[in-house]
C-alpha cells in the first residue's frame, strides 16, 4: 500500500468508524452533537434544523464507507452505514426531511440512494425506499415538466422554481436513487426516462466551446454562465453511478458523453497543482482557488467509469493520479481541506469566497473515500 493510501487510509477511520463520539444514531438523537465533518449543522446556532439529519453530506460519506466494504474492507463499514440509515428513519415511515421537500428538493434524496444496498434483507428500509420512490413519481411528478427533458426542478417554495430549475448537483442526488430502484425493481419505462433527463442536460447545459457544462439552467438560452468544478463533479459521479444501471443504447449514447466530457476536464487539469480550481476555467488567483470535493469527484469519476468501461482505461491512471496528488496536498493532519463551502447558481459568481475554502467538510470527505474505495478496487 502506498503511503498516500496508508494516510488516507488512517484519515477516513479516525474520521468515522474510530472515532469515539462518532456514533450515528447517537448524534441523530441528540440536537447538540454533529458529524464531525458536518460544517454546514455546527454552523447554525438554533441546533439541528430541517435537512440536517437527512442530508446530502452526509449521506456521500456514508455511501463512501459503503464502498469500502464492497471493496473488501470489512463488515463494520456497511454497519456503520446501516446504523445511520435506521437512525434517520421511522419504523419504516417517511422522515419528514427525506424526500422531495420544499426549498431543498433533490438535496433530499442524496441519502435515499443508499437505501437499494440493504433492499432485500431489510423491512423497514425497504419501505423507506418504496416510499421515496412514490414520492417522486406519484406525488411531485409534476415539479419534473417534459420541457425540462422530464428533470425535476432541484428545489421549490410555494409552487415556484429557483431561478434555474435544473442544477448538475441535482443530477446527482435525484438519479442514482432512481436508477438504483429502477434496476433493482425492473422498471424500464423508469430506467428509459433517467436516460433522456441526462440526454436533455448533454444537449441544453453543455458549452460547445470549452465542453464543460454550466452550473445550471432552463435550457440552451437561459443558463447559469458558471462552470463551477463541484456541480461538474456532481455531474460526473451521477454518470458512473447511473451508467451503472442502464444497458443497451442508452448506456453506449450516455457513455460517449461521459467519455468527452472527461477529455474536456483534463484539458482544463490545473498543471501547476495536478488539481482542478474551482471556477474550472478561469485563471488561478482572485478567489479561485485548486478545490477539494470536485478534485475528488473528479478522481472517483474517472477511476469508476473505468473500470466499469464505460471511459477509455486510461482515465484510471489519471484518476488514481489526482487522489495521490489530491493526498499530498490537502489532506493535512486530521482534515482534508480547502473544500468550498456552497454556491447557489444564482446567476452571480458567488464562487470566489476566500472564507469558504474550508477543512473537513461532508461534500469533500465524501466524495474523497469514494474515491479511496475505487483505489481499492483498482488495486
Amino acid at each position: 500500500m502506498t503511503e498516500e493510501m496508508k494516510k488516507a487510509r488512517a484519515f477516513i477511520d479516525a474520521l468515522t468508524v474510530d472515532a469515539p463520539e462518532a456514533d450515528p444514531k447517537a448524534i441523530v438523537e441528540d440536537e447538540d452533537r454533529f458529524f464531525a465533518w458536518d460544517n454546514e449543522h455546527r454552523s447554525r446556532k438554533n441546533g439541528k434544523a430541517f435537512l440536517y439529519d437527512w442530508s446530502y453530506y452526509i449521506g456521500v460519506v456514508m455511501e463512501g464507507l459503503y464502498y469500502m466494504f464492497e471493496a473488501g474492507e470489512g463488515e463494520r463499514y456497511r454497519d456503520y452505514v446501516k446504523r445511520y440509515l435506521h437512525a434517520v428513519e421511522t419504523d419504516g415511515a417517511l422522515n419528514e426531511h427525506a424526500g422531495y421537500v420544499i426549498d431543498h428538493g433533490l438535496d433530499c434524496y442524496k441519502t435515499a440512494s443508499l437505501l437499494p444496498f440493504f433492499y432485500g434483507e431489510d423491512d423497514e428500509l425497504r419501505r423507506l425506499a418504496d416510499a421515496l420512490w412514490h414520492d417522486l413519481f406519484e406525488v411531485n411528478s409534476i415539479y419534473a415538466p417534459a420541457e425540462l427533458g422530464g428533470n425535476y426542478w432541484h428545489c421549490w417554495d410555494n409552487g415556484k422554481p429557483p431561478r434555474y430549475k435544473v442544477w448538475l448537483d441535482g443530477l446527482y442526488m435525484g438519479q442514482v436513487f432512481m436508477a438504483r430502484y429502477a434496476a433493482l425493481t425492473h422498471s424500464e419505462t423508469a430506467l428509459a426516462q433517467i436516460a433522456g433527463r441526462f440526454r436533455w442536460v448533454n444537449s441544453e447545459l453543455l458549452n460547445p466551446d470549452t465542453g464543460l457544462l454550466y452550473h445550471a439552467g432552463n435550457g440552451k438560452d437561459d443558463v447559469c454562465p458558471f462552470h463551477w468544478l463541484r456541480a461538474c463533479g456532481w455531474y460526473a459521479m451521477a454518470q458512473a453511478d447511473v451508467l451503472e444501471c442502464l444497458g443497451g443504447d442508452d448506456r453506449r449514447e450516455l457513455a460517449a458523453a461521459f467519455q468527452r466530457f472527461c477529455e474536456a476536464m483534463l484539458r482544463y487539469r490545473d498543471p501547476q497543482t495536478g488539481l482542478w480550481l474551482n471556477l474550472i476555467n478561469e485563471p488561478a488567483g482572485n478567489g479561485n482557488l485548486p478545490e477539494s470535493s470536485g478534485t475528488a469527484m473528479m478522481s472517483y469519476a474517472m477511476l469508476k467509469g473505468a473500470r466499469l468501461g464505460l471511459i477509455d482505461a486510461k482515465y484510471a491512471d489519471v484518476g488514481a493520479d489526482v487522489f495521490a496528488v489530491l493526498t499530498r496536498a490537502k489532506l493535512n493532519g486530521h482534515a482534508l481541506t480547502d473544500v468550498y463551502l456552497m454556491a447557489a447558481a444564482s446567476g452571480l459568481d458567488n464562487y470566489r469566497k476566500l472564507d469558504y475554502y474550508m477543512p473537513q467538510e461532508g461534500k469533500g470527505v465524501g466524495p474523497y473515500i469514494m474515491a479511496y474505495a475505487e483505489m481499492l478496487k483498482r488495486a
